[in-house]
């Protein structure tokens, strides 16, 4: 699973007086009393600092990275309305010379550990996901509202199948089938066009938290903005054999009784292929992360077998 990536960015180590320099902007009344490192995630270093009024999250981002910006305008439409973390500072000039984010602390397990331990989730998990996911897809969103139009979706995968590192990792053959595969669904492409909205756009389990009462946080809002609705919820199910089918059923049903608009009918097999562009955008990175590729890699092949190609 994604659990074994490399890092994109290396870990950022601070000292205990960088964190408390940057507690004393938020708080002058805040002693840290300890500091830990998170060792999870690829780009940004995350920090749990004890203090003497709670815990908090220290997040680091990488140098010149501006994903605060999309966290803080996704905290201002859905804090209060689906749980995430309560964004509590931002510090654009520190000693770290990166952006620094301070949240509340969520007390809980990676519903990615979790599956990892048990092989599965919960029902009940599986609904609060879907509710979240369809509360999430109600927000509308223009592509010009960032300025940015993007071009349509089934032009995509050649943007990433002609680049030559793609190429040399996924092999002659898989890259074939992956091509056939794509030519053949080009009409399923365009209906996925029709489903847009605003998304989180890295909504993998990796990036849900678990709380002590059993209840789901979204994290992680750093890519988020408009897009495909069906993106989304093929990340959640990119490891679709760790979920039952009438899991998968559920989650259609509970998506429908919160979402504005239904899914398609054939909604989970039209998630795995816009899901499929994912794997494939990542795996034209430069530099060398053999483990990731590796799983980019089976990640793709088993979409590409799950269509029988």
């Amino acid at each position: 699973m994604d659990d074994v990536w490399e890092r994109s960015f290396p870990f950022y180590h601070i000292e205990r007086a960088d964190a408390e320099e940057i507690f004393s902007k938020f708080d002058k009344r805040i002693e840290i009393v300890d500091y830990t490192p998170i060792n999870i995630g690829c780009r940004n270093s995350n920090y749990r600092v004890a203090t003497n009024k709670g815990p908090f999250l220290l997040r680091i981002l990488p140098l010149n990275e501006t994903g605060y910006i999309a966290e803080k305008k996704a905290h201002s439409i859905f804090y209060g309305y689906i749980n995430i973390p309560e964004l509590l500072y931002v510090s654009t000039d520190n000693i770290t010379k990166r952006t620094c984010l301070i949240y509340r602390y969520i007390e809980g397990t990676s519903m990615q550990d979790k599956i990892k331990k048990n092989g599965k989730l919960d029902d009940m998990i599986i609904k609060k996901v879907a509710e979240s996911a369809a509360l999430i897809h109600n927000t509308p969103f223009k592509e010009d509202d960032e300025g940015e139009i993007y071009p349509p979706f089934h032009t995509w995968f050649n943007l990433f199948l002609n680049q030559e590192n793609v190429t040399e990792r996924l092999g002659i053959d898989l890259k074939k089938r992956v091509e056939r595969l794509v030519d053949n669904k080009e009409g399923d492409l365009k209906i996925i066009e029709k489903f847009k909205s605003f998304i989180h756009s890295d909504f993998r389990p990796a990036n849900m938290m678990i709380d002590q009462a059993g209840e789901v946080w979204i994290v992680d809002w750093e890519f988020s903005g408009g897009g495909h609705s069906l993106a989304d919820i093929g990340q959640f199910f990119r490891y679709h054999h760790s979920f039952k089918s009438e899991q998968i059923l559920q989650f259609e049903k509970t998506y429908n009784h919160y979402s504005k608009k239904n899914l398609p009918a054939d909604w989970f097999e039209l998630s795995k292929l816009r899901d499929l562009v994912n794997p494939l955008q990542m795996l034209g990175a430069k530099g060398s992360r053999p483990n990731k590729y590796r799983v980019l890699k089976e990640i793709i092949e088993g979409t590409v077998l799950f269509f029988d190609y």
